[in-house]
């Protein structure tokens, strides 16, 4: 089993609450961050090769000293708990049963940023866990954590908690940023960028929840030790939310050094494909990121294992390797339908489309509409090439990433099962009545 950092104490009973939590050492890395300078936390999260858990993977220390510090201006950190990414359930996990440790992240984050006023932007759907940031929050709050000049260091810090609509769009940065600010969450064009304007033109860091939660342990253990734990720049640990066709769908931390292999076969982890059947294909990061096949999921292009790394899993490019992305690990066994899911996750896309990109708002609806003619036996072998056509020119030509997440797993799913593709289109009848039968089956039951 994998070294535990996040989730070393979720097994506590009445962890979520602050008296049981503080007793289980929590709250102390505030306590030796508040006797650091900002600078010098900053280079300790630098030191420990922590990269953004939200999606990119983009290097937290780095991205914190992009932050501007004009004399007089605010600053400002929020937390993206917009966990909308389909398949990806992790930060949901922590908030829900350890809140605290999040609330003890953001305070030595916002120390480090110099953001008096932090915020947490949650989904909309996770209304009962608002809940739960809210009074985590005040408990912090009573008990000296949050407030005017914390264990009398001169630093004072406030935390909220803001509410979505749920859109998934809002996890785009700038899109939060707007819909905080009580605008319609379109994203913004960048630059300038948040950490130069961002929240009410405020230098502003976003950050997701497991970012921020992991600070905790790096100040406790220091950059080092936590630098240590993984491989190359996948340092640490991180949450995986897995499920699908597997025997053990849950919460997973690990620590970047197991294989594919070992993540979906070992009792300790996934436990092997349900009923028996055998693996199609994953998507390692959650619905956006590219679905690889069996041999390409387990071996690398080069014929090496593949890790459950940022770097092997996307190792080949998206040509021949997909990304670790939000941890979304959702497993295919040999009777799942491909085109049937990539039609899913295109509505999904078309749906969640702000509109603001002419590629994307267009683009995603005509690949909707394929999909759905392909999978009801009514495609037409042109169709395939089309898809193509239109996935590459959304790609690349939006505003934000979410034209990109729409277009890799059509990209992904015709490069790599492309004859299922054909099949459908070939065999009309047969699609129909497949298509009846789940269908009865899901009435009847």
């Amino acid at each position: 089993m994998s070294k535990k950092l996040l989730l070393q104490n979720i097994h506590i009973e009445g962890i979520r609450n602050y008296d049981i939590y503080r007793k289980n050492g929590g709250y102390t890395s505030v306590e030796k961050a508040l006797k650091m300078t900002p600078d010098a936390i900053v280079e300790e999260v630098k030191q420990s090769g922590l990269r953004g858990r939200g999606g990119a993977g983009f290097p937290t220390g780095m991205k914190w000293s992009f932050i501007a510090k004009p004399a007089g201006v605010p600053r400002h950190l929020v937390c993206n708990a917009d966990e909308s990414e389909p398949g990806t359930f992790k930060d949901r996990y922590l908030m829900e049963h350890i809140p605290h440790l999040l609330i003890e992240g953001l305070i030595i984050s916002s120390f480090a940023l110099g953001s008096n006023h932090s915020y947490i932007y949650i989904r909309g759907e996770y209304a009962w866990i608002a809940t739960i940031l809210e009074r985590a929050i005040a408990e912090a709050k009573q008990n000296g954590w949050l407030g005017k000049n914390i264990l009398k260091s001169g630093f004072d810090c406030e935390i909220y908690v803001h509410r979505g609509a749920g859109a998934y769009i809002c996890g785009e940065e700038t899109a939060l940023l707007e819909s905080l600010e009580g605008k319609r969450g379109n994203p913004r064009i960048k630059p300038p960028f948040p950490a130069i304007k961002g929240l009410w033109e405020r230098p502003t860091v976003v950050n997701n929840v497991e970012t921020l939660a992991a600070v905790v342990p790096i100040i406790n253990m220091g950059a080092s030790a936590y630098a240590q734990i993984g491989v190359g720049k996948s340092t640490g640990t991180k949450l995986l939310s897995a499920c699908g066709n597997i025997n053990k769908p849950g919460i997973y931390e690990i620590d970047m050094t197991i294989s594919v292999e070992e993540f979906i076969y070992s009792d300790a982890y996934c436990g092997g494909i349900a009923h028996g059947k055998k693996l199609k294909a994953c998507i390692p990061g959650g619905s956006s990121v590219p679905i690889l096949p069996t041999h390409l999921l387990l071996k690398t292009a080069k014929n090496e294992t593949r890790y459950m790394n940022y770097e092997s899993l996307s190792d080949g490019g998206f040509a021949t390797g997909s990304m670790l992305g939000s941890g979304g690990f959702i497993v295919f066994d040999e009777d799942q339908c491909v085109v049937k899911h990539t039609y899913t996750l295109a509505r999904f896309y078309r749906h969640e489309s702000c509109g603001q990109c002419s590629p994307c708002r267009e683009g995603t609806g005509w690949m909707e509409k394929i999909l759905l003619n392909i999978e009801h036996g009514k495609g037409r072998m042109s169709d395939i090439d089309l898809l193509w056509d239109i996935q590459s020119k959304i790609e690349g030509n939006t505003i934000c990433p979410l034209g990109d997440a729409a277009a890799w797993p059509v990209a992904a799913a015709i490069r790599h099962f492309r004859e299922e593709f054909e099949w459908h289109i070939k065999n009309p009848v047969e699609c129909l009545k497949r298509n009846y039968g789940l269908l009865k089956e899901l009435v009847t039951t």
